[in-house]
Order: C-alpha cells, then structure tokens, then sequence
C-alpha cells in the first residue's frame, strides 16, 4: 500500500468506540472474514440481536462497493490502528447519514464508488448507521468538514506596480 494512503496523524482508536467498531467491521466483511467467529461474536455483544444484521448490512455495503463500484478503495488490515483516506471517507458516509445529511453522505458514497450512489446502496448505509444510533454508538464525523466561506466582493489589489 502506498505511503500516502494513510492518514499521517490520525489513529483509528482515537477516533472513538463507534468508529473504531464500523472500520473493524466493514474491513472484515471486505476480506472475507465476515464469518469469523470474533466478529460475531463481536457484533452480538456490541448490538446484542441487531448483530447478526448488521454485519449482514456490512457484508453487503462491502460487495457493492467492492463490485459495483469503478474505482479501488484502500482499506488496512484489519486489527491495523492506521487508517486509510478512504476509511475516513466511509466513516463520514455512517456519520452523515445519522445526521440525515443526505447531501454529504451521497458525497461521499460518490467519492467510493466513483459513481452516483444507487439508491440500495445508500439504503444499506441509512440501516447501519441506525442500528449503531440505535445501540448507542454514535459516529462523529472523522474530520471537520470544510464549507465555502461567502464570497466578499470582486477582486482586491494586494500591491500596485507596473507590469
């Protein structure tokens, strides 16, 4: 992987249980250990009978975005406390969409899968970030988000001259 995939200054652990919780999932279910008894185990202790479901969800999300989507998303390995641009980027897409901002969200789905969001894809989004409101984990957005500040007017002269 490249050295210029991962975030220089930011930890997957300090980024918070939720989060930490969603990456480890969602990189399990990308390489294929979905089944492994951890992580189902995990699962169902985190989100007792909403375990199963989801990582189903995950599992899902997972093979859309790995399928169907046109561009390659880098993930670390699991049990990996580094985390990749594109990790973040998937983290914002679970913080958005229990914030309902469906505008960052499908952003950020785009920047995935290269693509418009499908509409079962952003609902597989909507279920997960549900189920982890739901069970108490709440997801902050890993970064701030920037806005556009207001333009002020036209253009301003810094220093005169002669050209």
């Amino acid at each position: 992987m490249r050295n210029n995939t991962f975030v220089t200054d930011t930890y997957l652990p300090e980024l918070g249980k939720a989060s930490g919780l969603a990456i480890w999932g969602f990189r399990a279910c990308a390489m294929g250990g979905a089944g492994c008894c951890t992580i189902v185990r995990g699962f169902e202790n985190a989100f007792d009978t909403d375990g199963a479901p989801v990582l189903g969800h995950m599992l899902a999300m997972a093979r859309f975005i790995g399928h169907d989507g046109r561009r390659k998303v880098s993930l670390a390995m699991p049990g990996c406390a580094r985390i990749t641009r594109d990790e973040l980027s998937l983290l914002t897409v679970f913080a958005a969409a229990q914030m309902q901002d469906e505008a960052l969200r499908d952003a950020h789905l785009t920047w995935l899968t290269a693509s418009a969001p499908d509409t079962a894809l952003t609902s597989l989004t909507d279920s997960i970030a549900t189920i982890f409101a739901h069970h108490g984990y709440h997801i902050a957005l890993p970064y701030p988000v920037v806005t556009r500040r207001p333009r002020t007017g036209t253009l301003h002269a810094v220093a005169g001259g002669r050209a």
